[in-house]
């Protein structure tokens, strides 16, 4: 990740009049006479190439532009990995932010109302669509509030955050790390795959024979097998030891949601529809309820007995009883072993490669300097050239098997403008046009192309734009346009009034989601509390329902 720092320049929360004085190589200073707009991006994970190139395009686009006798519009960034804080007290005047509650920020009324760029005629659409046709119908009913009769908006979605797992497809296509069609369930381990026989590969998790997930594992135990089978001669898995609790609980609760199906996820913040697969472990074993419950809120903590959740736990459960993974704890649990050095290893053509890395959607922005690092004289190691994939995760069992994928958002990301522009002023008006302009849909593609990954809307390439994409980038991209995603908020003033509690992850106490009581067991976190034997996956999820029943902070009441 790149960090660029900000040119400290005197003035309030926007400067009309730029520098004219010569820089310490006696060049004149380019951006001068121009009118300037201040932006903020939080830059961890998806770095600021994006922003670098949306900038450059936006000033290009405005290179004649006059504003009160200056000429052209200077963007001028901060672009860090470190939170805003109070942007009260900043000088930026849009904002690019993760991790913020939405009903907080309208609240203190720091943040503008920018109506006029999502449901405003949009400049950038030649089919006259606005911002807000390019939402999904969850994010329109969080973003959108109702102010006398109206609906009006004081953010944007940004970029879509959701983990998984990401596979050298190199090292698949050369070791034949690819299920075999027709295969025998009960056979030898070696002779489930391709590896140095060849063949056919089966149809993989869409069911469909010749597309690019033809030979992945289908379901968890595929999965393990997969597992096992490169252990024989690379190392299967990795993931990052010094942030292991955070990270496998984003693995969970994706395994979770994409059991769960985007109905039932959603329960956890609307608490208004019926659950269908409630359950509770008897004997060891998970057995769903003879009925649905209906959900109201007042009975929201029933929610922590769905199946999805279980299963979920129990299979990373049953990952790390293997010896070539809780061996390992040098980096898988190592607390000096960050994502950087597993990005790191897992790119690197070392003797003994790693197949798999568990990772969000992020990672391939993020690990930008190794890939710029390992390709120096090879660019076939570039981020561009290397041939890497997003794997669709398996499902419980092969009913399940039905080529739908649930994606989880993670970490709210947000576009913002401060409160306190005049709407008759420049700089409001080219605020909103800047919005508009960078979720056109040309900017859109370009933040998928820089970035491999997508932004939380609805937009598609052209198949020029896809062709540019990299391995990676086709396989995400493709692996999004055929999934549902939850965004894991609503506006009901249950969750509103307790949103931290229904988060998927507070950082250093595990998922709020996830919270338990199990006699004995201190652990804040089913990763811990599995790895140190003080509690299973299946008693984990049995004091789950009681955590959530005398939830300390949450006061159950009906949602609607």
């Amino acid at each position: 990740m790149k960090n660029f720092l900000k040119k400290l320049l005197a003035g309030a929360v926007l400067v009309t009049t730029a520098l004219s004085s010569f820089a310490c190589a006696g060049k004149k200073d380019p951006n001068a006479g121009k009118a300037t707009l201040y932006v903020y991006s939080f830059t961890k994970g998806f770095g600021d190439e994006w922003l670098k190139s949306l900038i450059a395009d936006y000033e290009a686009l405005h290179v004649n532009t006059e504003i009160n006798g200056k000429k052209g519009i200077h963007i001028e960034p901060t672009a860090v990995g470190e939170d805003a804080g109070d942007i009260a007290n900043r000088d930026e005047v849009i904002y690019f932010l993760e991790q913020q509650d939405y009903y907080q920020l309208m609240a203190s009324t720091r943040i503008a109302d920018i109506t006029d760029a999502v449901k405003g005629e949009n400049p950038y659409d030649a089919a006259g669509r606005t911002l807000e046709d390019k939402m999904f119908d969850d994010q329109k009913a969080y973003f959108g509030r109702t102010i006398n009769g109206e609906t009006r908006y004081f953010a944007y979605p940004h970029y879509l955050t959701t983990f998984g797992i990401v596979y050298d497809v190199e090292l698949f296509d050369s070791m034949g790390y690819y299920f075999a069609d027709g295969y025998d369930p009960a056979g030898d381990l070696q002779f489930k795959f391709l590896g140095s026989f060849g063949g056919k590969k089966t149809a993989g998790p869409d069911g469909e024979y010749n597309t690019s997930d033809d030979g992945l594992p289908t379901t968890y135990e595929e999965f393990l097998w997969l597992c096992d089978y490169i252990s024989g001669a690379h190392n299967p898995l990795l993931w990052t030891g010094q942030f292991r609790d955070s990270y496998l609980m984003h693995f969970i609760n994706a395994l979770a949601t994409d059991y769960n199906g985007y109905e039932q996820t959603r329960l956890n913040y609307t608490f208004n529809g019926t659950a269908t697969n409630l359950g509770t472990i008897v004997d060891g074993v998970f057995v769903e309820d003879a009925e649905d419950t209906v959900i109201d809120g007042e009975n929201g903590a029933e929610l922590a007995r769905q199946a999805g959740k279980y299963y979920a736990m129990k299979f990373y459960e049953d990952l790390y009883k293997k010896t070539y993974i809780n061996e390992k704890s040098d980096s898988l649990f190592g607390d000096k072993y960050d994502q950087y050095k597993a990005q790191e290893d897992f790119l690197i053509k070392a003797t003994k490669r790693n197949a798999m890395l568990l990772e969000g959607n992020w990672w391939n922005e993020e690990a930008t300097p190794v890939f710029e690092n390992t390709s120096v004289g090879k660019p076939e190691l570039s981020k561009q050239n290397r041939k890497l994939g997003w794997m669709p995760l398996p499902k419980a069992n092969a009913d399940m098997v039905d080529g739908s994928s649930t994606l989880y958002d993670i970490y709210y990301p947000l576009c913002v403008m401060k409160n306190g522009l005049d709407a008759n002023s420049w700089e409001y008006k080219y605020a909103i046009d800047f919005i508009q302009f960078a979720n056109s849909d040309a900017q859109l593609a370009k933040f998928t192309q820089i970035t491999g990954t997508t932004k939380a809307l609805k937009y598609e390439l052209t198949p020029d734009q896809y062709k540019g994409l990299s391995c990676f980038g086709k396989s995400f991209y493709d692996h999004v346009q055929k999934s549902k995603i939850v965004f894991p908020y609503d506006n009901n003033l249950l969750f509103a009034n307790n949103q931290k509690s229904f988060q998927s992850l507070d950082w250093g106490q595990g998922s709020p989601l996830y919270k338990s009581k199990v006699d004995g067991c201190q652990d804040v976190c089913v990763v811990s509390a599995i790895r140190k034997g003080t509690a299973t996956a299946a008693q984990w999820f049995s004091g789950m329902h009681s955590y959530f029943v005398n939830h300390p902070s949450v006061q159950w009441k009906k949602s609607k």
